[in-house]
């Protein structure tokens, strides 16, 4: 049998080396490249009589889900194996990521699955990855120093979005391609960002890209149908793509994405279009569509449970709370209760959030109260002392994106039900979420609206889907139902009957499931529990 030639024949041609060197994907399954990707890299590798490439940072901006890390991979491996060796390359991970960033990992299971390329390599590990031929890779975390001075003939970024913070901007300058080498590229791959704080790449983007894709655009075109761009001055190649190319990205896979995510988050992942920081997260249309007429407040029982969320502010904005539970398969809002300071007259927390949170623990079953303890250490110490199951959330990002999700998630799938709420309503329809790199966070549209009890029904809402769907509330024991202090009576009185989604009454004609007449218990549990305007309380509850 004839001898292989050797590797470095393809050094000019990495459709060749990839057709006939990479057999098997990551997974060891069979793999060949699409047409399209043989068309951009034939274009993209086009190598002058001295074997110089024309630029040196290419950029890969396509879809999400369309092998932009795969094709990272392939030509990171193409290039250790042909490409002036001893060679040195980098890997470098996002700061969403760890020093064992995903391409480097996926290189190393490529080389790994294909014996030819497997024959060559010496070191195969999470640290590095070194080649007969003295050529090494190694993966690197978004550390400036720890790659100063090096020799690079390749570096690999891959989702340049999410580089944004000040050491991964310092890390980026530092990597410059060196001109000691023949070829020193940096390869990019990526979706778009979020404008004005994914930096380096919408430089890139803008720079790159044609003023057919972006107005301020300062490259050119270079191929009649792929969007390929080409800076000559700046020595930059950019793909910048929006069309599904790839044989799984079906009209019912985007139908799919589009009914599970944020408008924005859709638009980045699926489209490659830039979004602002600062979106819409609530249209009227989905919190209305999650309103049911005949829902109404959850009187008091210990037939469900309810988890709560608490959102607490003394001065500027509104402090509210918001308990959920299960109404069979979907969730509910049980109660919910706002807070409105007075100018010169910060809220009291002591008398409101702490008070109401004893007064729902005496009449309902309460699973959890998740709540932020920047300004409520002390009221939580103090109630989880008295037997609450109070649990800190702080509002970290990841936390923040967490109880997002599950409000969008809720809205969007329809398996919230909402009570008539003009107080609800207008809140929903001014939060926007504010992205970031890591995630996002809720917030209002203007300081002068308030989204208070929107935080702390997302806060329940991620409580709720945390949990899991309870058991019933029969099962709960008395740590939950509170301690007796807090329950006068209650130890000599069996369990209360389900409570009612009653109707929006006048108070002095209600009547109970059996049409009596309302007696005074429960008068009084309607206005300690659901204050209504009538009562001149407004709808922020007993201030």
């Amino acid at each position: 049998m004839a001898k292989p030639p050797a590797l470095e024949i393809y050094a000019t041609d990495p459709v060749a080396f990839i057709d006939d060197c990479v057999t098997l994907n990551e997974r060891g399954q069979p793999f060949h490249l699409e047409p399209w990707q043989r068309e951009l890299l034939r274009l993209a590798f086009a190598f002058d009589a001295e074997g110089r490439l024309a630029w040196d940072t290419l950029v890969l901006a396509m879809l999400k889900k369309s092998g932009k890390s795969m094709l990272n991979a392939l030509l990171s491996i193409w290039w250790m194996y042909t490409q002036e060796a001893p060679n040195e390359l980098y890997c470098f991970a996002s700061d969403l990521e760890q020093a064992g960033a995903r391409v480097f990992a996926m290189m190393l299971r490529i080389i790994k699955q294909n014996a030819r390329l497997r024959a060559s390599a010496t070191t195969l590990d999470l640290k590095q990855i070194v080649l007969s031929n003295g050529t090494t890779d190694r993966p690197m975390a978004a550390d400036a120093e720890g790659a100063a001075g090096s020799n690079q003939g390749l570096t690999s970024w891959d989702e340049l979005w999410a580089y944004v913070s000040a050491r991964s901007l310092r890390l980026w300058e530092e990597m410059t391609p060196v001109p000691t080498r023949r070829n020193s590229i940096r390869l990019v791959t990526t979706y778009a960002g979020i404008l004005r704080e994914s930096q380096v790449l919408e430089q890139l983007y803008t720079q790159g890209v044609g003023p057919a894709e972006h107005p301020e655009g300062q490259g050119v075109q270079i191929h009649p149908t792929l969007p390929l761009y080409f800076n000559a001055e700046l020595r930059t190649l950019v793909f910048w793509d929006h069309v599904p190319r790839m044989p799984w990205q079906t009209p019912a896979y985007y139908r799919a994405q589009k009914r599970s995510l944020r408008p924005s988050t859709y638009a980045r992942f699926h489209e490659n279009r830039w979004v602002a920081a600062e979106s819409v997260f609530i249209t009227p249309e989905l919190w209305d569509g999650c309103v049911d007429l005949a829902h109404r407040p959850l009187l008091p029982t210990r037939d469900v449970r309810l988890l709560v969320g608490v959102d607490a502010a003394t001065k500027s904005d509104l402090a509210a709370v918001v308990g959920v539970y299960y109404d069979d398969n979907r969730l509910a809002v049980a109660v919910h209760r706002c807070w409105r300071p007075r100018p010169g007259d910060p809220i009291d927390l002591e008398a409101t959030i702490e008070a109401y949170l004893r007064e729902l623990y005496a009449g309902y079953a309460l699973e959890r109260i998740l709540y932020d303890p920047y300004q409520l250490a002390r009221s939580m110490k103090t109630l989880a002392d008295a037997g609450l199951p109070v649990e800190e959330f702080p509002q970290t990002i990841g936390n923040t994106t967490k109880m997002g999700m599950a409000l969008f998630e809720a809205l969007k799938g329809r398996t919230l039900r909402v009570y008539p709420s003009d107080e609800l309503r207008e809140q929903a329809v001014h939060t926007v979420a504010v992205d970031s790199a890591q995630g996002f966070r809720l917030a209002k549209e203007r300081t002068s609206t308030k989204v208070d009890a929107i935080v702390a029904l997302s806060m329940a809402l991620h409580a709720a889907i945390r949990g899991g769907r309870p058991v019933a509330a029969a099962d709960v024991g008395a740590d939950i139902l509170g301690p007796p202090g807090l329950r006068p009576g209650l130890e000599r009185e069996p369990a209360a009957p389900r409570g009612r989604l009653f109707p929006d009454l006048d108070l002095a004609t209600a009547t109970t499931d059996r049409g009596a007449p309302t007696d005074p218990e429960w008068v009084e549990n309607q206005r300690r529990f659901h204050p209504r305007r009538d009562r001149g309380t407004g709808f922020f509850g007993n201030r």
